[in-house]
Formats: C-alpha cells, sequence, structure tokens
C-alpha cells in the first residue's frame, strides 16, 4: 500500500520505520527537523558546547519503558544510567526537602527538619501503595478523588505532595486536580526508588537527538519531508486519500496520524464518515509549556548541597521544574517558566511545546478511539492513543498500527520480544 503519515514525532517515525518493508510510506513533517517533543538544542557556556534536551528527557531502564528500550537496542542506541534525586522547595528556594536528604554520602541539612523528615516519612507510605493502584488500570479516579479517598494530612498534600505532582505538567491546579489519579501518579508508580536509593533514570550520551537520528538513518526505503505542511485531506473517487502539501496533492491508500489530536481534528473534521472519529478527537484538550535552558541559580534551591536532578519550586498557585545535570558540574539548568513574569538570565534558549492534558476523558476518548482505527483509511497514532502520557505510549501507537497494517514485520517483532 501507499501509506502517509503525518508528523515526524517519535509515533511517526517509529511507525515508517516499522511499515516501510512492507509498504510505500512516505512521511511528512510540517517542522525543519524530526523528533517532536525528543528536541535537544545547542548552547555555548563559557565557550563549551552543550547538547540539552529541551523537551522530553526521563526515562528509565524499566518495564514501563520496556518497547522503547528495545528500540533504542534494535538502533544500538547506547544509554547510561544515573540516580533521579528530587528536591521539592518553595518559589524562593528556600525549605528544600531532598529526596534522598544524602548527596555523596553527606547529610543535607537543610532538608533534615521535623518538618522534612515528616513528609518523607509519610511520601514513602503514600508510594507503597501505588502499584496495587496502578495495577488497577483505573482511568477513571481523579488524582484530587484518589488523594482526599487516602485521607492525608492537609499539611502533607498542601506543602508537599501536590507542589510535587503538579510540578511535572506545569498547569493550573484546578486543571491538575481534574488529571486521571493514574497519570499523575505513573511516573512515580513505574520507578519507585529502593529505601535511601534514588530511582534510576537513563540518559543517552549527546541527547535524544542521537536516537532521534539513528531512527531516520535506519529507514531504508521511506520517504522523509521537512518542513511539508499538511493543508487539507481530500477522499478521492476511488476511495483511496490525498494529502495537499505545499499546493501539490500526494495519492495514498491509506493515511496514519502521527500529529496530536487537535491537529488530527482540524484536518480531519470536514469528513463525515469520519464523524465518530473526529468527535472523539474534539475531546483531547491541549495547553502550552515553556521551557527555559539558562543559568540562573534563582530557580534553583538556595542551599546548593540540596541541588538534585530535578528541583521543583512552588507557590501557592503553580509549581515548576528545574532539571540540573551533577555530571557537568556546570550551572546549566533547564526550567518550565510558562507562569514566570520575568525570564532568567543567562538565557542560552527556550521552547514551547503543547502538552495533553490528562485528564479522565482523556482516557475516555483514547478508549473509545481503539475500535475505530483503521477504518477508512484512517489510523491515528501519537502517546495521546496508547495509555499513559509518556514516550513509551509513542512507540506502543506505532506498534499498534504496525499490527494492523505489517503483522509479520520482522522489526514489529523486535519491539514484541
Amino acid at each position: 500500500m501507499r501509506i502517509g503519515i503525518i508528523g515526524g514525532g517519535a509515533a511517526g517515525l517509529a511507525s515508517a520505520w516499522l511499515l516501510e518493508r512492507d509498504h510505500d510510506v512516505t512521511l511528512f513533517e510540517q517542522d525543519d527537523r524530526l523528533g517532536g517533543h525528543a528536541h535537544t538544542v545547542d548552547i555555548q557556556v563559557d565557550g563549551q558546547a552543550l547538547a540539552v534536551d529541551a523537551g522530553f528527557q526521563f526515562f528509565a531502564p524499566s518495564a514501563a519503558y520496556a518497547t522503547f528500550n528495545r528500540l533504542l537496542d534494535a538502533l544500538e542506541v547506547t544509554r547510561v544510567a544515573y540516580p533521579a534525586t528530587l528536591t521539592v522547595a518553595g518559589a524562593d528556594g528556600t525549605r528544600p526537602i531532598a529526596m534522598p536528604p544524602f548527596r555523596r554520602g553527606r547529610p543535607v541539612w537543610s532538608s533534615l527538619t521535623p518538618r522534612a523528615l515528616g513528609h518523607l516519612v509519610r511520601f514513602r507510605s503514600f508510594l507503597s501503595d501505588l502499584p496495587a493502584f496502578l495495577a488497577e488500570h483505573d482511568t477513571t479516579v481523579t488524582i484530587a478523588e484518589y488523594v482526599e479517598r487516602r485521607q492525608l494530612p492537609r499539611s502533607f498534600v498542601v506543602d508537599f505532595l501536590f507542589p510535587m505532582l503538579l510540578a511535572f505538567w506545569c498547569v493550573e491546579l484546578a486543571d491538575f486536580r481534574r488529571f486521571a489519579a493514574y497519570n499523575a501518579l505513573y511516573y512515580l508508580g513505574a520507578n519507585l526508588p529502593e529505601g535511601l536509593r534514588p530511582p534510576e533514570q537513563s540518559q543517552i550520551t549527546g541527547g535524544l537527538r542521537v536516537y532521534v537520528e539513528a531512527l531516520a538513518a535506519s529507514l531504508e526505503r521511506a520517504t522523509l519531508r521537512t518542513g511539508a505542511h499538511v493543508d487539507s485531506v481530500t477522499r478521492e473517487a476511488d476511495g483511496g486519500l490525498s494529502l495537499e502539501v505545499g499546493g501539490m496533492r500526494h495519492p495514498f491508500d491509506h493515511l496514519v496520524f502521527a500529529c496530536n489530536a487537535r491537529q488530527a481534528h482540524a484536518l480531519l473534521a470536514h469528513r463525515p464518515e469520519l464523524a465518530e472519529l473526529t468527535e472523539q478527537l474534539a475531546r483531547f484538550e491541549y495547553f502550552p509549556t515553556t521551557i527555559a535552558i539558562h543559568g540562573d541559580r534563582r530557580l534553583m534551591p538556595r542551599d546548593q548541597a540540596a541541588w538534585s536532578v530535578v528541583n521543583i519550586r512552588a507557590d501557592a498557585a503553580h509549581s515548576s521544574l528545574s532539571i540540573w545535570d551533577p555530571a557537568r558540574g556546570l550551572p546549566v539548568f533547564k526550567s518550565w517558566v510558562t507562569y514566570d513574569d520575568v525570564l532568567p538570565e543567562p538565557l542560552y534558549a527556550t521552547a514551547t511545546y503543547e502538552h495533553g492534558l490528562i485528564d479522565t476523558a482523556y482516557f475516555d476518548a483514547q478508549r473509545r478511539l481503539r475500535p475505530l482505527q483503521g477504518r477508512h483509511g484512517i489510523s491515528l497514532a501519537g502517546l495521546y492513543t496508547a495509555d499513559a502520557d509518556s514516550h513509551e505510549s509513542a512507540i506502543l501507537s506505532a506498534v499498534a498500527v504496525a499490527e494492523r497494517l505489517a503483522p509479520d514485520s520482522p522489526r514489529l517483532a523486535l519491539l514484541r520480544t
């Protein structure tokens, strides 16, 4: 078949990789680069060139990222593991709670207050119940409902738990309260710490660009077109489909929409035969997130001994992350600055992404889309179509497309192993 793929992020590239040996595949990406949220930027700091992942960054050598790790193995992309330490502090960097409260064998004294230790003990108890809850895969419970059912002390929820969870999305608190608890707790439950040791995360030397470039370079037959905005989708008289790109029409037998749900809806909403599908696509909500790569220590805990890989600053309304790589030994940070009135200085780069609002309606729409996949020559790919909001889901969405369109693909077998 002639298959057109709209979107050159992880889902689109993985779909092309899985389908190209069985079909004639052309991929269209509107940006000038591939990778989507796997986005590595180059900066200069004191004359030193650094590659920093501005978008998606965290994944683990665990079952929660099994398919993604199999893809990296197939592409021979090496990873290194590192401890993902975490600190929660106030918006001004004071009152840090470092997890664990030790760095290089030494205590972080500012995190060994009665308040901090009380929150840490209660947090360990909170974590112990997550595996059982996540195993139920109940996506109908909001995070607000889940926390209320646990009857946790208000001080723990308001001062520590909600600020920590909220920071991973940097969205308004009212919106976060309606997030599905399954998704809000997924990252914690999928990579639980052991004792006082922080959980392990994986990193690709040189950034996620290395993985994106390896995936694109491994394509043998597929055609990749960047800077190619899809203007419209047309149904031909013979039942086939055409994409209009830059004033030219491209005929296909099947289309894979590997863009986000909002973009897919905009291209398909006018097709009456797709009304059931587009009704579900319209239910996915998005919000913008702005990331800054910078060297401003004011966005970090005041006590440098409490600095972690993941640092959370929170006030009564918002929580934001600042990511730091201790291995570099440089004051280079990646911070969520969506709600900041003033950008940090020195500022090396900024990027803005659309992020899904992962509420219970998100998962209901996801479930209702599954039986519609493949109908009328249309498939959907992207993390919103497959389980929790993670890069693993983007790869799983491509696997689902291949299971329908190229079930005997040897590459598909590699990802199922």
